[in-house]
């Protein structure tokens, strides 16, 4: 099956799985940023009616702090999602107050052990858990620790921000840099990241696909690190194979960013193209929103259309 009707059929299913208000909910008919934005992010080349009124739908949700909740009715509070948010609105060319409003939420936005008490806590007494505290990044929701995949998302956000002179102070590159750091030093061992830490009462995590994609290409221009080398590898060597639509076209996303590295890498990449395409072929029926809308993602970028980018 050629990829461009593979495509073709995701849109059109994820334009069939709209909810009448504009936005996208993820199997239901509450509408939430991280859907919505996935499916505007897949359908940003067909400016239709649908895909503007999805965009106001994500404007109007944007708090008066500049943050995105996860979902319309949610707490006022935003949440990781903003950077998701900031990635659609810049993807989109969208008001810039907005996306500058968004990026100075994710700029004051911090892990908890960024707080002098838990980083004390983290390094005397909650020690099971091993992590350098000042290395932190981004959490779900505020106040609670940093996690790997809304840093990788913020990373993504803010690294663009900066390749399009929207923001290219001290302040964002430093931030920029200690999230880095941080994903670097949450790394499991031998490569690939887990939702959270590496290692735990002593005990080493095992990675996952879709957080180590994310991570990858949150990374992008950093293949000379040690640890970035080894997640690559690491993704090459269990992406072949992937059951999972949605993971699958994460790694196939990562890859993409990360062709040219290694034969094998190109190698990898074909085949998880012949696979996804397999399994959307045999199961056309998913409703899952965020999975249509990234294996559409994935099966562009192969092809160029690389909208996680970060490199300059």
């Amino acid at each position: 099956m050629a990829t461009t009707y593979v495509v073709g059929s995701l849109h059109a299913k994820l334009r069939a799985l709209q909810c009448n208000q504009g936005g996208w909910g993820f199997q239901a008919d509450q509408q939430a940023v991280e859907p919505t934005c996935l499916s505007i992010l897949a359908l940003r080349h067909n400016r239709s009616p649908d895909v503007e009124s999805a965009l106001r739908t994500v404007e109007s949700l944007q708090n008066s702090d500049g943050s995105w909740p996860a979902f319309m009715g949610d707490n006022p509070e935003g949440c990781w999602t903003t950077s998701i948010a900031v990635l659609t609105l810049m993807a989109t060319r969208r008001r810039s107050e907005r996306i500058q409003q968004g990026v100075r939420w994710l700029l004051d936005a911090k892990g908890r052990e960024a707080h002098w008490f838990w980083r004390w806590k983290f390094q005397t007494v909650d020690t099971k858990v091993q992590f350098d505290p000042a290395r932190y990044g981004w959490s779900w929701v505020p106040r609670t620790t940093s996690w790997v995949i809304p840093t990788a998302f913020s990373l993504i956000a803010l690294r663009q921000v900066r390749n399009r002179s929207i923001d290219s102070t001290d302040e964002a590159i430093e931030r920029i840099k200690i999230g880095v750091s941080m994903l670097l030093d949450r790394m499991c061992p031998g490569g690939g990241w887990n939702a959270g830490n590496g290692i735990a009462f002593g005990v080493p995590y095992a990675p996952y696909i879709d957080a180590t994609a994310i991570a990858l290409l949150a990374l992008a221009g950093h293949e000379k690190a040690p640890g970035v080398q080894a997640s690559v590898a690491w993704l090459v060597n269990w992406l072949p194979g992937c059951p999972s639509r949605y993971s699958l076209s994460w790694g196939i996303l990562a890859l993409a960013e990360y062709r040219g590295v290694s034969p094998e890498v190109n190698e990898t990449l074909e085949r998880g193209v012949k696979e996804l395409t397999s399994l959307i072929e045999k199961a056309p029926a998913v409703d899952d929103v965020c999975t249509v809308a990234v294996c559409a993602l994935a099966l562009d970028a192969v092809k160029g259309d690389k909208v996680f980018e970060v490199r300059i």
